[in-house]
Parts: C-alpha cells; structure tokens; sequence
C-alpha cells in the first residue's frame, strides 16, 4: 500500500515474472464500493483525482520514464479502480502504450527494489 485515507487506497500492482516486477503501476481504489465512475460521489472523485495526480507526478519523480498514464477501464474487478502507470524511458515505439509487460526488454526490479521504490512513492502521498 502507497497511500490510504478516507476515501481512496493507492496499491501497487503485483505482478512479478520471474521473481523480477514491473515497476511503476499503480491502483487507486475507492474505500466505498461502487462498480463503475458515475455511482461516486464528488467528495470520492476528488480524492480519486488527487490521488491521481500525485502518484503520476511521484512516478515521474522516481522512475523519470517516457510517459505516465492513467486509466479507468476493465471489467474483470467489480469495483471502481484507476490505473496509473508508466511507460519507460526506451521503449520501442513497436510497443503499445498499454503493454509494457509484452516488452522482453523492460526494466524490472527485484521485491526488495520494489519495497524501496514503494517507500519512496509514499513520501509524495496525497
């Protein structure tokens, strides 16, 4: 976990291959559940974007990457969720924006690089 408060928790996204991660994908998840954007209320949208917009600045901060990006989409979590993540300096323009991971050459980190990125990304918390 990155960052929680009333309203909105910032988790990073585990997914490790080969005991390695991707760093730079973030969640900011609403506290109260709602399964898409419309259902929330003003107060949770602000703190979503607050959130948003602080973890894409701490991203550029630590990772210096090519691009952020942040994304409501998907339908396989029934629960209101907003990505933020980085495409990384170098990456191929023959690699989507949205697919980092198909990239064989992408920076990865170990669990212990990930917790000390993690630490680093809570000092900008919202």
């Amino acid at each position: 976990m990155i960052h929680s408060d009333e309203q909105v928790v910032v988790t990073y996204r585990l997914s490790p291959t080969d005991g390695l991660y991707v760093p730079g994908y973030l969640s900011i998840e609403t506290r109260r559940h709602a399964a898409v954007l419309p259902p929330l209320v003003e107060s949770e949208v602000a703190a979503v974007a607050r959130a948003a917009w602080r973890m894409s600045r701490a991203l550029e901060r630590e990772l210096h990457p090519q691009f952020v990006f942040s994304l409501i989409a998907g339908r396989s979590v029934a629960h209101f969720h907003q990505h933020v993540f980085v495409l990384p300096r170098g990456t191929p323009d023959t690699v989507a924006w949205n697919d980092v991971d198909s990239w064989s050459e992408r920076p990865r980190v170990t669990a212990a690089e990930l917790v000390s990125l993690c630490d680093r990304l809570r000092s900008h918390s919202p």
